[in-house]
């Protein structure tokens, strides 16, 4: 299978932000003439073309109107073999709430980019285009996207907008998407029509299903607007390989903390295996830190001790002095 290819590697600059930078001062020197030349437009002194990645014969760029304006009318030039074409990226809420792309993944085998957008942003977003189509075939918005090693495979927590009443019920909901998965596979049923309910759901029921399982207990409607959700997330999603990821989920309501890992399968919904953080899984002759200390795990890692992991925490902790503790999968 060949590999997805990721436009980053590496540290410091991405090497498409390397070029452009290059190319930039190159466009200053030279003026608009060479502008002309390299077939890059400027506006307000600004190249509107960005080349995002290149792989085998295909060639990833960013076409961009106007920086102000987001992706509105922004494509992205896909050139294979000679031919070029440009496929549009606006047309779905995603598109509308970016301001601009980030990373950009080639999957070679079902022929689409996976554009990240807005990485850094609370709810960001990804864009799925299609080469063979020459369109966008499906957007997602999420919190805290995290890509599998190979770009395919993304985990995230579905965004919830508490200030809208007409969203049921705002308990954290995790799923993972499979960017080379068709569209019709992707989306799932959602209370408003937008870019929200995608993947499949992971270790906690989605949206919807809580919802009707909490409007039977209360015989009524399951809107509470402004809700806190119940649960939350302490760690980032951490893939401990290209199909298996982890992280640590609190019940704040009963004060349990719990390590969830995911592995994906082909012909079949995701393992899931939950390990609960107390002193029975903890490796050291020692408690967990209990739910209501404001603990944080920066890391999960894992050894050649299949049967552990590590969680690395963000700050020192009384109960592990080396800001780790291992844990026992079973």
């Amino acid at each position: 299978m060949p590999a997805p290819v990721d436009s980053t590697t590496g540290r410091g600059l991405p090497p498409w932000d390397a070029a452009a930078i290059l190319l930039a001062c190159l466009l200053g020197v030279a003026g608009p003439a060479a502008s002309a030349q390299l077939g890059v437009r400027e506006l307000g002194g600004a190249p509107a073309f960005r080349e995002l990645l290149r792989a085998g014969d295909v060639v990833l760029a960013y076409v961009q109107p106007s920086p102000a304006d987001g992706l509105e009318g922004a494509a992205l030039r896909v050139t294979e073999r000679g031919r070029t074409r440009d496929i549009a990226l606006e047309g779905s809420l995603t598109a509308r709430l970016a301001r601009g792309v980030g990373r950009v993944w080639w999957l070679p085998e079902a022929r689409r980019a996976v554009l990240h957008v807005d990485p850094y942003h609370d709810a960001a977003g990804l864009l799925v285009v299609d080469a063979s189509a020459d369109r966008v075939v499906d957007a997602v918005i999420g919190r805290d996207l995290t890509p599998s090693p190979t770009g395919r495979h993304w985990v995230f927590e579905e965004d919830a907008p508490r200030r809208n009443a007409d969203w049921p019920n705002t308990e954290t909901v995790y799923a993972i998407y499979d960017a080379a998965t068709g569209a019709e596979a992707l989306s799932r049923a959602c209370p408003t029509a937008d870019d929200r309910c995608r993947g499949e759901v992971v270790f906690l029921p989605d949206r919807l299903s809580l919802c009707r399982e909490r409007a039977r207990e209360l015989g009524g409607s399951c809107l509470v607007p402004g809700r806190l959700p119940r649960h939350a997330r302490r760690s980032p999603f951490a893939w401990l390989s290209a199909s298996e990821v982890a992280w640590v989920d609190v019940d704040l309501t009963r004060e349990q903390a719990t390590l969830v890992l995911a592995t994906i399968r082909d012909d079949a919904p995701a393992l899931v295996r939950t390990v609960p953080l107390d002193r029975e899984h903890v490796i050291e002759d020692v408690e967990f830190p209990p739910v209501r200390e404001s603990w944080r795990i920066d890391r999960i890692t894992r050894d050649d001790d299949r049967s552990r992991v590590w969680v690395h925490f963000r700050t020192r902790v009384p109960q592990a002095p080396l800001q780790r503790l291992g844990i026992r999968l079973s």
